[in-house]
C-alpha cells in the first residue's frame, strides 16, 4: 500500500467518528437539546403545516414568551380555532418569518393578537438561540443581517464571527453541541422533550415558563431608563404588522401584564416612550386595535418575574375573551 493511499485511508478513518457525530446531532436533537427546544420545534413544525395538514385557524396569537404563557387558546376560543404561535425568546424577527411560513402552508387567519414585551422592541437577547436551534434558514439569516445594517441591534445579529457560527450550526459541528450532549447523557432528554412537545401541541401553542405560586420580583424593563424603537427589532415589528395588514387580517395589539414590582418600578420616561411608540403604530395602522396600557396584575398571577403562571393566564385569557369574543 502506497503512502498516499494509507494517508487517505487514515483520514477517512479519523473523519468517520466526526461524521457520525454530526449526523447524530442533526437527526436526534430531541435526545440532547434543552427543554426550550421542543417548544421551538413544535412551533416551527406547526407553522410549516407538519402534523395538522395545513388546517387553517381563525385566530393566531403572535409574540414572545409573555404571549406564549399568557394566552390559553382553548380557553379563549372553545371551538379550537385559535393557535398560539408565539415563542419564548423570540422577537419580531422570528415572528415575521413564522407568519410568513404559516401563510405559505395555511389559509390566512381572520384575526391575530400581537403581544410583545416592551423590551423586545429594541433588545435582541436570544438571537444566538435562534441560530443554535436552526429556526431560520440561510436565506432568512442573511436577510436579517442585511436589514440590520446601520441599525441599533446590528451587533446582536451580525456580530463578529456570526458567519462562522451559522455555518457551524447548520453543519452541526460538535464544538457547538457537545456541551449539551454531555449534560443530557447518559439518560438523554428525549422523554422529557417529547412530553413538552406534546403538551404544547395539545394546548395549541400555550406553555408555561415560570411555575411559582407567586412572584413579585422586578422584570427586565425596570432597569431601563429609555425606550428605544429605532432598531432592527422595531423594523421587523413593523414588517410583521404590514404583512398582517396586506393579508387583510384583523389585528389587535395587546400588552401582557406586569407584576406590581415591575409595573411600579417602570421609569416614567420609559413608560411614556413606550406609549408614544404605540401611538405612532396606531396612527400608521388606524384599522388596528392598539392597546397602549400595560395591565398590572397581582403577584399571585406570576410564575416568575416576567411570565404569568396558569392562574394568571386564565385571568388574562378571560379578559381577552370578554373583550373581543
Amino acid at each position: 500500500m502506497s503512502d498516499k493511499i494509507r494517508l487517505v485511508r487514515n483520514l477517512i478513518l479519523l473523519g468517520l467518528p466526526l461524521l457520525f457525530m454530526m449526523l447524530f446531532l442533526a437527526l436526534k436533537p430531541m435526545d440532547y437539546m434543552s427543554l426550550e427546544y421542543p417548544m421551538w420545534l413544535e412551533e416551527k413544525e406547526f407553522v410549516t403545516g407538519k402534523g395538522d395538514e395545513g388546517r387553517g385557524y381563525e385566530t393566531l396569537i403572535i409574540g414572545d414568551s409573555r404571549a406564549k404563557s399568557s394566552v390559553l387558546p382553548l380557553d379563549l376560543d372553545e371551538s379550537g380555532n385559535t393557535y398560539n404561535i408565539a415563542i419564548g425568546g423570540a422577537t419580531p424577527i422570528e415572528m415575521y418569518y413564522a407568519l410568513d411560513r404559516y401563510l405559505k402552508t395555511h389559509e390566512a387567519p381572520k384575526s391575530a393578537f400581537v403581544i410583545f414585551a416592551p423590551y423586545h422592541f429594541y433588545d435582541i437577547d436570544n438571537y444566538n438561540q435562534t441560530l443554535y436551534f436552526n429556526y431560520l434558514d440561510i436565506g432568512q439569516i442573511l436577510e436579517v443581517a442585511r436589514e440590520a445594517r446601520g441599525l441599533y441591534g446590528e451587533d446582536k445579529v451580525a456580530y463578529k464571527g456570526w458567519i462562522t457560527d451559522v455555518i457551524s450550526y447548520k453543519l452541526r459541528f460538535p464544538s457547538k453541541y457537545l456541551a449539551a450532549v454531555y449534560e443530557a447523557f447518559p439518560g438523554g432528554c428525549r422523554a422529557e422533550n417529547t412530553e413538552r412537545y406534546l403538551q404544547v401541541r395539545k394546548e395549541q401553542g400555550f406553555t408555561l415558563f415560570g411555575t411559582d405560586e407567586s412572584n413579585n420580583e422586578p422584570s427586565y424593563e425596570v432597569h431601563e431608563t429609555e425606550f428605544k424603537s429605532s432598531g432592527i427589532s422595531a423594523k421587523y415589528y413593523e414588517r410583521l404588522l404590514q404583512r398582517l395588514e396586506d393579508e387583510g387580517i384583523e389585528v389587535t395589539i395587546e400588552q401582557a401584564p406586569l407584576n406590581p414590582a415591575s409595573y411600579d418600578g417602570l421609569k416614567p420616561e420609559y413608560l411614556q416612550g413606550f406609549k408614544e411608540y404605540m401611538e405612532t403604530i396606531e396612527k400608521k395602522y388606524p384599522e388596528f386595535t392598539v392597546v397602549r396600557e400595560i395591565p398590572r396584575y397581582e403577584a399571585e398571577c406570576f410564575g416568575d418575574n416576567n411570565h404569568l403562571n396558569r392562574t394568571g393566564a386564565v385571568k388574562y385569557t378571560g379578559m381577552l375573551k370578554e373583550k373581543y369574543f
